[in-house]
């Protein structure tokens, strides 16, 4: 890891402080399991076994049994070039904070990455466009694997940070950014429509995020001995009213982008651009604006003649808002026996995180929203935890 830094104090408030750095992704192995079935992986010893002695008048005649040792054909096989490089990731940071007060601050920063060398897969044996067929006829997909991948990050952040007084303390921190790549490692959500020409797949990245808002808070109960109110309760009270604390984490967040695709050969094949690509927000039956695509054209046998036209991640899926709420109960039975009873819900409103909607053309469910996100409806939990 090779990283440098710069930082200069203009002046007792504000401070302005930026970084920068260089660092590698780790590194990893080649293993194989497993292997290609008997015939041609035979065993190659002699039944019955050879004998040692000299063969006899009359000598065996003919010719040597076939061993039928043809080549199996549409075997898929995975290939990693041997040329890879280890993936680098550029970072670099500008900051600005400024404290109010005595137990306040905020913060302005620009956040970039650039990453270069990024590990991504692809089928070097790919189905042709008109004729659809392969390259190699006798093998199937041949997964390969190189790292000539690009990405680049840039974000502005800004955080307010309201440490603990009087029992409360806030956080709220916005990030507005964009996240652009040319494809990722996942053959089956991001397969390029044509391994030679990798420029047509740069786009906004799968993980691309342009917005979130993120808002949290403590708030201890002011309540009990000790507290504002209630101050000097008897001990057998103070363990029905004091002692609470509730914690709240409110989240605000744009959708993941998507692309518009067609069923067919070759596959991954994306849907032609013919109108302006838009979302109906809101709309969970026709999300997607079906004007703007069409299928490519296609040959009498059904193949299609040409990438499509329409870019990837072109299309962004509906965001999301989420309510987390925990309220806890502190006793204090001795100095050294503590317990705390907790009751958190996760998704406290049960307001639904939508999927990303089907977005293949030739569905007819096409631009409909038929799912949620895995583990997204509320959930309630209940904990004690006592320590002594």
């Amino acid at each position: 890891m090779d990283r440098g830094g710069i930082s200069n104090q203009l002046a007792q408030n504000p401070p302005f402080s930026g970084t920068n750095g260089v660092s590698y992704a780790q590194g990893w192995r080649i293993t194989m399991s497993g292997a290609l079935p008997c015939s041609p992986n035979c065993p190659a010893s002699p039944s019955p076994v050879l004998d040692s002695t000299l063969a006899t008048a009359p000598l065996p005649s003919g010719n040597f049994t076939n061993l039928n040792l043809a080549a199996p054909t549409g075997v898929s096989v995975i290939a990693v070039l041997p040329t890879n490089l280890t993936p680098m990731v550029s970072q670099w940071n500008l900051q600005v904070q400024r404290q109010i007060g005595v137990n306040q601050s905020v913060s302005l920063a620009y956040v970039g990455t650039h990453g270069a060398r990024i590990t991504r897969n692809y089928d070097a044996n790919q189905q042709l466009f008109t004729t659809g067929a392969r390259r190699f006829p006798n093998l199937g997909s041949v997964t390969t694997q190189d790292n000539s991948g690009k990405s680049d990050y840039h974000s502005l952040q800004a955080q307010y940070d309201r440490r603990v007084l009087n029992g409360l303390q806030f956080l709220g921190a916005f990030t507005w950014s964009k996240t652009i790549d040319d494809g990722c490692g996942d053959l089956d959500t991001c397969a390029p429509q044509l391994y030679t020409n990798y420029a047509i797949e740069r786009g906004l990245s799968n993980q691309d995020q342009n917005y979130r808002l993120s808002l949290s808070s403590l708030y201890e109960l002011p309540f009990g001995r000790g507290k504002r109110f209630a101050g000097g309760v008897s001990r057998a009270l103070d363990y029905v009213i004091g002692g609470w604390q509730l914690n709240g984490i409110y989240t605000l967040q744009a959708g993941l982008p998507f692309s518009v695709t067609v069923d067919g050969t070759p596959g991954n094949t994306r849907a032609d651009l013919v109108g302006k690509p838009s979302v109906n927000p809101g709309n969970i039956t026709t999300y997607i604006n079906a004007a703007a695509f069409a299928v490519p054209a296609k040959t009498a046998g059904g193949i299609f003649m040409a990438p499509g036209t329409s870019g990837r991640d072109i299309l962004r899926g509906p965001g999301s808002s989420n309510m987390d709420l925990a309220l806890f109960k502190n006793f204090s039975f001795t100095e050294q026996v503590k317990a705390q009873f907790r009751v958190q819900a996760y998704n406290l409103t049960n307001t639904p995180h939508f999927a990303n909607p089907d977005s293949d053309l030739n569905h007819g469910t096409f631009g409909q929203i038929n799912s949620v996100q895995p583990n997204s409806w509320r959930q309630v939990e209940l904990g004690l935890r006592v320590t002594f």
